[in-house]
């Protein structure tokens, strides 16, 4: 999806997923998350977007990657652009440094608090929850930060400053469980993880850090949604090649499609500990998951980068401490 040059894609062995809109008018009572938008200024009122997009997901137990990017005239050098990645709802309290030297970035996963684990993102099967919280999704009560079924990105404006670390805190990347009732039915998939030990991690100190100004300058949501279920609203969603439906190998939503394994690099990251800043981020995610409000930050290098740019990125680093 685009809007007003940001961008949000969710890829599946590097192509995007096909994308389908509707009017927000028309899902209000169902919708998981509020209306994307984008404002000119941090002192701007926001410009909703009129329609919420969906991606069309063919098959469970497949890796997927989630690709961001903001316009060149919406930062510089001394105004970078800090971004936030809630998959149904939830993140690691880490965030991605968008700036005129790297518009763009492609995460695959999530990282723990040590950085001894990755958790990298998968579509399965919906893990429902025992409540049945009918007024879960009234529009009073959607997700202030992400939600269900979605994958959100929050802009905003930020600067530089001295590092302050804060002691961060204890958190799990976990699936989200979600509530059934009339609203959450249609989100037949989720995101779960695939986890992966690191070896002996290690953590590298900065002496700066981003820290946010004002109200985001733009939220993505992205909805994914089987496509038997966009199908049956109507849109025009192609199948899978089926010439190629043998293996039957991996439990499929609709048809099997001989897709290989998705095969995604290892993100290289450092980890940082965020001071104790009042971001309305970071109170919504801590409130929810009741801990700390003091996030830790880890910052993502770009997974398009390739084995030089890594070297070229630890050399930096090396000269700098």
């Amino acid at each position: 999806m685009k809007l007003n040059g940001f961008s949000l894609e969710i890829l599946v062995n590097g192509e995007p997923l096909a994308e389908f809109s509707e009017s927000v008018s028309k899902l209000k009572k169902s919708m998981t998350t509020g209306p994307s938008y984008t404002r000119k200024s941090i002192t701007a009122p926001e410009d909703p977007s009129p329609v919420t997009n969906y991606a069309a997901v063919q098959e469970f137990g497949t890796r997927y990657a989630v690709r961001f990017s903001a316009p060149p005239l919406s930062c510089s050098r001394d105004d970078p652009i800090k971004v936030f990645l809630y998959v149904d709802g939830e993140y690691d309290y880490s965030y991605t440094d968008i700036n005129p030297e790297k518009l763009n970035e492609t995460r695959t996963c999530f990282w723990s608090k040590t950085r001894d684990k990755i958790y990298y993102f998968k579509f399965n099967p919906t893990i429902w929850s025992e409540e049945d919280n009918n007024s879960f999704l009234s529009s009073e009560k959607t997700s202030l930060f992400g939600g269900p079924g979605a994958i959100s990105v929050y802009f905003y404006r930020a600067q530089r400053i001295a590092w302050n670390v804060a002691p961060p805190p204890d958190y799990n990347v976990e699936p989200a469980v979600v509530p059934e009732n009339n609203n959450t039915r249609a989100i037949k998939l989720s995101t779960q993880y695939d986890v992966q030990s690191v070896p002996n991690p290690s953590i590298t100190r900065f002496d700066t850090y981003l820290q946010e100004h004002g109200p985001p300058l733009a939220v993505l949501h992205l909805h994914y949604r089987a496509a038997a279920w966009l199908r049956a609203r109507g849109h025009y969603v192609p199948y899978p090649r089926r010439s190629q439906a043998i293996s039957g190998e991996r439990p499929f939503i609709e048809v099997e499609d001989d897709q290989s394994s998705v095969k995604i690099k290892q993100e290289g990251v450092t980890i940082k500990d965020e001071p104790d800043v009042d971001s309305n981020a970071t109170r919504a995610s801590a409130k929810r998951r009741k801990k700390s409000l003091t996030p830790e930050i880890i910052v993502l290098s770009s997974d398009d980068e390739g084995n030089a740019s890594n070297s070229k990125k630890a050399r930096i680093l090396n000269n700098n401490y």
